[in-house]
């Protein structure tokens, strides 16, 4: 098998992405040998619990941790195995830009996706209300709290918009990831924020697909036929790595965020994803839409 590609080799990663790689490698290679988190915990002289939160990827931990059980369950040292499990190790051990103390407090909302985001190489999105977070104007971010029903103004705390740019400069910069977005006509008609704030919003789409090649942005018309199309129940977007990671998706909800990580699960959401994408408007007809739409908010403001 091949080493896994890591930070090392130049590529982008995710800390979190690869402690739920590193966590699967490790239960995989335990369970080949039928034994026990008990046992393995026991013998690598760890509490159990830990070793479960390791498995599990809840748990970062040093890579001289990762590679004491990695040497437990036989793994020989400096030999290829161990240099793959050395590689995941380490890279997971790492703390991102979202864990530093300017942003502390940052909401797991946030600091999540901006973790998958770093080590992103393609990132496919969903969303029938809102324009996806990486495409949102500094104005629309502040105002987006006019659209939720909930009591969490996160939206409007500074280091909620400060992450939020941050999160933008670090994907639209040279080297990030491909961005690929369908969303319904209503996010770009409705308006969610006051009319000065979807104005620049509307712009600020315009210069984002005519300035950055990355960008994907497609329109599914109100008016379109979905005849035997399954139709998504809620936003989504779907995350593929730089390095050797699975892909991952994001489900939304109001209040929460669900990771959807089993292969048949992410193959659903990833088909369901594509056939949207099948049908709505081609980029040049979705900024043609884009653009009518910004005209008529200019003349009524």
């Amino acid at each position: 098998m091949a080493r896994p590609s890591s930070a090392a080799d130049g590529y982008r990663i995710s800390p979190y992405s690869r402690r739920l790689h590193l966590g699967d490698r490790l239960r995989t290679l335990r369970q080949e040998q039928d034994r026990s988190i008990q046992q393995v915990a026991k013998d690598a002289a760890m509490d159990r619990t830990l070793l479960t939160r390791i498995e599990t990827g809840q748990r970062r931990v040093t890579a001289d941790v990762s590679m004491r059980i990695v040497e437990n369950l036989g793994v020989e040292q400096h030999s290829p195995l161990w240099q793959e499990f050395y590689a995941l190790a380490r890279d997971a051990a790492q703390q991102g830009w979202w864990e530093s103390r300017a942003f502390r407090g940052l909401s797991e909302r946030q600091a999540r996706p901006a973790d998958l985001e770093a080590g992103a190489s393609r990132i496919r999105w969903y969303d029938f209300a809102l324009v996806p977070g990486l495409l949102q104007s500094p104005a629309y971010v502040r105002a987006r709290h006019d659209a939720t029903v909930t009591d969490d103004y996160s939206s409007t705390n500074p280091v909620e918009i400060r992450a939020r740019q941050r999160r933008q400069q670090e994907a639209l910069s040279e080297g990030g990831p491909r961005i690929e977005v369908v969303v319904e006509e209503t996010v770009i008609r409705r308006r969610l924020v006051p009319g000065p704030a979807m104005l620049e919003q509307l712009e600020h789409l315009l210069k984002l697909v005519d300035t950055c090649d990355r960008i994907d942005f497609r329109i599914l018309p109100v008016e379109g036929e979905l005849l035997g199309v399954k139709a998504p129940r809620s936003p989504m977007s779907i995350y593929e790595f730089a390095a050797d990671d699975p892909p991952l998706v994001i489900a939304e909800s109001l209040t929460d965020d669900a990771l959807l990580r089993d292969p048949d699960e992410v193959a659903r959401h990833v088909q369901l994803w594509r056939r949207q994408h099948e049908i709505a408007l081609p980029p040049h007809e979705s900024r043609a839409l884009i653009a009518r739409s910004a005209e008529v908010l200019a003349k009524e403001l």
